[in-house]
């Protein structure tokens, strides 16, 4: 799953940012529509405790005092005051909403650049493949 450098990226140590790249994380049971909840072999520790309350969206990933990181999903707040560490590039979305229980995931992180173009090029194929369609339905 690719993300995106949060608001808050900067305050976390390099130890915990790296650590939310390097490790494979699990969904905890108790996730829900609201957040994915997620566990991994070590806490993303070290960043600030709390923040102003501030909006967040589907894909935040916020990071509250136990350092196991919560991804914001469709039903979640529409503000929050944990730390947001990452955000995940909208071209994975779609992937986010689908993990169960018990999946496991790990994230890549990339510029909002990368994430753009990546997004583009999937509009782009989603394009080509209606247009093919549409052909061979009017032949």
């Amino acid at each position: 799953m690719r993300i995106i450098a949060g608001r808050h990226w900067d305050t976390f140590p390099n130890s915990a940012r790296d650590l939310l790249t390097a490790q494979e994380f699990r969904v905890a049971p108790d996730s829900n529509r609201m957040g994915c909840r997620l566990e991994g072999s070590g806490a993303l520790l070290g960043g600030p405790a709390e923040s102003l309350s501030e909006a967040v969206t589907f894909g935040t990933i916020q990071v509250p005092p136990s350092g196991k990181p919560i991804v914001l999903m469709a039903d979640r707040q529409t503000v929050g005051g944990y730390p947001k560490v990452a955000e995940v590039a909208a071209v994975d979305l779609h992937l986010l909403a689908q993990l169960r229980p018990g999946d496991r995931l790990r994230f890549e992180l990339v510029s909002l650049a990368q994430a753009q173009a990546l997004w583009l090029k999937r509009e782009q194929e989603i394009i080509t493949i209606r247009e093919a369609v549409e052909k061979h339905l009017t032949e």
